[in-house]
């Protein structure tokens, strides 16, 4: 198995249930969408200052490596002002979340998500979502396609399964760096700790 067949695979059936912002609209076609940045720039002001956010802390993380090597203090109080600067990231997110946005449970991955919807939606109906991470506060925008809606037992909620059919490779990296990182997680919180693996 190849490099990129076994990326592929990750990003296909490596998902994880987690927590995040889901926002979602019908769409009619995929041919009236515009380009992903017009999309952002002019309906998403959300997501456009996450996604800048998320460039700059990008940015900002090489530059730490290298400070920090040359300049221990310099590097200590860098570092510690980029702390600051996602915890003010995180208070932006909570002040822009309203009641019609708290968080939702999800089931996601690299190649699409599941959640729980009070309306139903027929199979291959079009959506376009606009998901936060939560914590790492990165903004997305996906369009994606219904593959399954069913009803859930004894709820007036159904349970709807989505396929990413137009995401940008870097918003799909995101998500499965987010899904590794919520997995290993719950990996080390599920390890005993030795002594109790002694007694």
């Amino acid at each position: 198995m190849s490099e990129d067949q076994s990326l592929e695979e990750r990003r296909e059936y490596f998902r994880i249930k987690n927590w995040i912002i889901l926002n979602y609209e019908v769409v009619e076609s995929l041919e009236s969408v515009p380009n992903f940045q017009s999309l952002i720039d002019e309906e998403s002001p959300r997501i456009t200052l996450l996604q800048e956010l998320t460039r700059l802390e990008n940015e900002n993380q090489a530059y730490l490596g290298s400070l920090k090597e040359k300049q221990s203090q310099l590097g200590d109080y860098l570092l510690n002002m980029n702390k600051k600067f996602e915890l003010l990231t995180r208070f932006v997110i909570q002040s822009l979340t309203d009641n019609s946005q708290e968080l939702t449970e999800v089931d996601i991955s690299g190649g699409g998500i599941r959640f729980s919807t009070k309306s139903p939606h027929p199979m291959d109906t079009l959506i376009k979502m606009e998901i936060v991470l939560v914590p790492e506060c990165v903004g997305i925008i996906a369009y994606g396609r219904v593959v399954d809606c069913k009803k859930i037992d004894d709820s007036d909620n159904y349970d709807m399964a989505v396929v990413f059919v137009k995401l940008r490779e870097a918003d799909r990296d995101a998500i499965v760096k987010h899904v590794f990182k919520i997995q290993s997680r719950q990996l080390r919180q599920n390890v005993p700790n030795s002594e109790e693996t002694d007694n």
